[in-house]
């Protein structure tokens, strides 16, 4: 069975590029853009699925933990202070509470705690935006707001000089605080306590009273060496004492009833390594459940005969009401709520906050187009570069312009060379007088075959004088050594005029060798310092390191456009001056050729 196949026209092909412009374009315009004055977002997703973070209960109120670094985020877009980065909810209406814990442009590190209204349990489809690139923007942060209501106590510890402060809307801030502050931890800054009773009191507070929801307490904890019964949190008064300590290396929760007159201990079974970053819970139920968790695993727990009133007073943090039972180690993000946190809850706690575990994924940046069009990746690749980068690349463009200089002028002055030469050829082929074209010096002032011609006349001038003719008429002729000493003022203008034509060239070849390797310094530098950003804000996902890794590559594609346009002129320019050294070398010859036979003694 045989057919005709229809031809597409000009006309129906026309249609479908329309069609498919128009289809992107709306795939492109069902992401609302929140507001037209910030010009870039990020989506930011939390993948709670087995293959991420693997939470499968669902939260609410979530206060997550966002660590900015220049692998995922562009400093230079947003305002020196970051006070114009808003986070928005998956609808792209809702503005998210959020607050900055630290925020530095010049080591491009910033931690941001955002409240997630929800995150599903085993979903990959948790996202917000993150809106920055607005100069008008004045600051939108709301710590108070950050936490729930359950949250009755935050130290982020990440204070220099000043006592620790309460990031809740309650402001249970430290009375008192002895040890040092400022020091590197596992979420930007933390203290360390030494012992000697150093530690923190935060008097007590209304907010600090009503436990009967239940009670959790936690922080990051690092020991270097085992401790001598230490107390992390205390709280005791006449009624009972509830206190959480390491004893060597164990963590455990002691619970002191005095009206019942008991006493309960947890088992002493959740070990804490040296050296090492822990993230350590207790919680205590209303019913009476007290459990011990260590990072995301709860490791042992005890149930009390009778439900258990948490005592009032001071919150001690790192040692007893006395200065004794004190703490030698490290702490970090010290938390207190008024009620009992679910396993999901400090699970999702201990992986969003912890050092190198993939809890989010920043995408790429978007860049607000107004009229829907797309974003290319150059302007992203653009946008990342970092200083570093930016000063490779400056090096790089410097060398560019004096070579695409230097081709341009030597490129001029060959042409002028080979056409100037060309008329000198053409007139002294009609000459028969040697010394005929001495006057016109002027009519080839860029012909390196005239300049040769006029140094050699002036040798044969000094030999023969002028005319070169004596007393009686007769034509004065040459030794043999004063045909070589011509011959000799021939060459060495001959050398002059190439090495002439040569110069300058020598920075092409610079640029050829030179531009890729600067480029590849570059692209190293900028990938050292994506790694090491990532290893400092504690992320390590695809997603975090491409941007700067494409920044870095960056590097080695300006050394290129350097090398290659100086690769092509470099060739183009020794073949122009190979043709126009052939010439001076023929003329040389035949020159000296003819002074031989009109002047050679015979």
């Amino acid at each position: 069975m045989t057919g005709r196949r229809r031809k597409i026209g000009p006309g129906i092909v026309g249609a479908l590029v329309f069609v498919c412009l128009m289809a992107g374009l709306a795939v492109n315009n069902a992401h609302a853009w929140w507001n037209g004055d910030w010009e870039y977002r990020k989506k930011i997703t939390f993948d709670t699925t087995t293959t991420g973070s693997d939470i499968k209960e669902n939260l609410s109120a979530v206060p997550v933990l966002l660590r900015l670094h220049s692998g995922n985020f562009n400093f230079v877009n947003a305002k020196e202070d970051g006070t114009d980065i808003r986070f928005v909810g998956s609808d792209d209406t809702t503005l998210l509470k959020y607050h900055m814990e630290t925020y530095d442009t010049i080591d491009e590190i910033a931690l941001l705690w955002v409240k997630l209204p929800k995150l599903a349990g085993g979903s990959d489809q948790n996202y917000v935006w993150m809106y920055y690139g607005n100069e008008s923007a004045v600051g939108g942060q709301d710590p108070a707001s950050t936490f729930d209501k359950n949250h009755v106590l935050v130290y982020h510890l990440s204070e220099v000089e000043q006592m620790p402060a309460d990031a809740t809307a309650y402001e249970n801030h430290a009375a008192s605080f002895q040890g040092g502050q400022g020091l590197p931890s596992v979420i930007g800054r933390g203290v360390m306590l030494n012992g000697a009773g150093e530690g923190i009191v935060t008097q007590p507070a209304p907010s600090l009273e009503d436990f009967s929801a239940g009670f959790t307490w936690s922080a990051w904890v690092r020991i270097a060496q085992a401790q001598a019964d230490a107390w992390l949190f205390s709280r005791q008064d006449e009624e009972g004492a509830l206190v959480i300590g390491v004893d060597d290396t164990k963590v455990y929760c002691r619970i002191v009833d005095a009206v019942a007159g008991t006493s309960r201990i947890t088992e002493k079974v959740a070990d804490l390594a040296l050296d090492k970053w822990h993230r350590v819970a207790v919680t205590l139920t209303p019913e009476g459940r007290v459990g011990v968790y260590l990072d995301d695993l709860e490791i042992t727990w005890m149930n009390l005969a009778d439900p258990f009133t948490v005592p009032g007073g001071p919150v001690f943090t790192g040692a007893s009401s006395t200065g004794e039972h004190s703490f030698v180690g490290d702490l970090d993000e010290v938390r207190l709520s008024s009620m009992a946190r679910s396993d999901g809850w400090l699970q999702a706690a201990f992986k969003n906050q912890g050092p190198g575990i993939a809890f989010s994924g920043f995408g790429a940046e978007a860049v607000y187009e107004g009229g829907g069009l797309p974003t290319f990746y150059l302007g992203t690749v653009v946008k990342n570069i970092t200083l570093d980068g930016m000063f490779i690349i400056f090096i790089l463009m410097i060398f560019a312009m004096i070579s695409w200089f230097i081709f341009i002028a030597r490129a001029v002055l060959l042409h002028m060379a080979q056409r100037d030469n060309k008329g000198f050829k053409e007139t002294f082929a009609q000459q028969n007088n040697v010394f005929g074209l001495m006057p016109y010096k002027d009519d080839y002032p860029n012909a390196p075959l005239y300049r040769i011609y006029r140094a050699g006349c002036e040798e044969l001038k000094s030999r023969i004088g002028d005319p070169g003719h004596d007393a009686e008429g007769r034509q004065i002729t040459l030794s043999a050594k004063g045909l070589k000493a011509v011959k000799a003022a021939l060459e060495k203008n001959l050398l002059l005029e190439t090495q002439s034509l040569n110069t300058w060239l020598v920075v092409l070849t610079m640029a050829i060798t030179g531009g890729p390797f600067l480029g590849l310094l570059g692209t190293v530098w900028g990938v050292m310092n994506t790694f090491a950003a990532m290893a400092e804000a504690g992320e390590a996902n695809i997603m975090a390191i491409a941007p700067g890794v494409a920044s870095a590559l960056s590097t080695t594609v300006f050394g290129l456009i350097v090398a290659i346009p100086a690769l092509f002129g470099y060739n183009y320019l020794t073949s122009r001056i190979k043709a126009i050294t052939v010439d001076l070398n023929v003329f040389v010859d035949d020159f000296a050729k003819d002074i031989d036979e009109r002047y050679g003694d015979t």
